[in-house]
């Protein structure tokens, strides 16, 4: 039996399908049939938090439509929490694919609207909430970086690629990343030693390190030029990319962003713009 191309649609992928209206059926029947369509709770959350109800609707609807064989996975902060507990418990014997990260709680709430309008409300609240918090640490950072880079302004990183050098060559800023994740759930801090273990044998562990790593370039390293670059939720995606073979994303800032941290992070996932995966389907039938 063939194996199926397993895919994971980003937020604006799920409002691209729908976007698309009857022009999506025949790619939404090609998903229904013969690919492992894999759903996010982040998405999910943030569809329940669209804030005109009609297209909250629309877009539940679809994602309804989706769940009839496709499954859901946790947020990444619970993902990464599953890892490092089961990874703490038994170091030895620790596999990343073992771990249940399904969360089937969203594939029966879903459905059947197990949530009311103020509870999306409040999930508004909480997405623009955890965005800000996001955005005020990283540049929290930038004059104290800034006020050091001026005295050398040829050790500001130009890239993200030079950005990753920097947190994993010339110090211990990516090991500090991994390490702080792990404290935060087993509290006992790991040495680099074994956070660099860890993060070799867990690529969804490593991915969200260098997702870090891209926030930290981006909010408090990279020169302000006016280029969008990816928001909070867009690089905590990074953690899900290991459980897909393609990630799916109609953001050009997150597709970007999302394509670095891949090649650099050894991340065997192809991330495509929603038009190129519509296009590469059209070619195929």
């Amino acid at each position: 039996m063939a194996v199926q191309t397993r895919i994971v649609f980003d937020t604006t992928g799920i409002n691209a399908l729908e976007n698309g209206g009857s022009a999506s059926e025949p790619l939404m029947r090609a998903l229904e049939c013969g690919y492992q369509v894999i759903l996010t709770a982040m998405s999910a959350d943030e569809i329940i938090s669209t804030k005109n109800p009609v297209r909250r609707e629309a877009l539940l609807s679809r994602l309804g439509r989706l769940l009839y064989t496709a499954k859901c996975l946790w947020p990444p902060h619970e993902i990464i929490r599953l890892l490092i507990s089961a990874h703490f418990a038994n170091p030895s014997a620790f596999d990343w694919t073992g771990v249940d990260v399904r969360e089937r709680a969203y594939e029966v709430a879903i459905p059947r609207r197990d949530f009311d309008d103020p509870l999306c409300v409040q999930q508004r609240k909480e997405q623009f909430r955890v965005q800000e918090q996001f955005e005020k640490m990283w540049k929290g950072l930038r004059p104290k970086l800034d006020a050091i880079l001026k005295r050398d302004p040829s050790k500001r990183p130009r890239t993200y690629q030079e950005a990753v050098e920097i947190a994993s060559v010339h110090g211990r800023i990516l090991w500090g990343f991994g390490a702080g994740l792990y404290e935060r759930v087993v509290g006992k801090e790991p040495t680099d030693t074994e956070i660099r273990a860890f993060m070799d044998v867990c690529p969804p562990f490593r991915a969200t390190c260098y997702g870090l790593v891209m926030a930290w370039y981006n909010g408090s390293l990279k020169l302000l030029d006016g280029t969008p670059t990816p928001k909070r939720n867009d690089l905590m995606m990074a953690a899900y990319l290991p459980y897909c073979d393609r990630f799916v994303t109609a953001d050009w800032a997150q597709a970007k962003a999302l394509r670095e941290i891949t090649n650099e992070a050894r991340i065997g996932c192809e991330i495509l713009s929603f038009e190129e995966f519509d296009r590469h389907f059209s070619l195929a039938v």
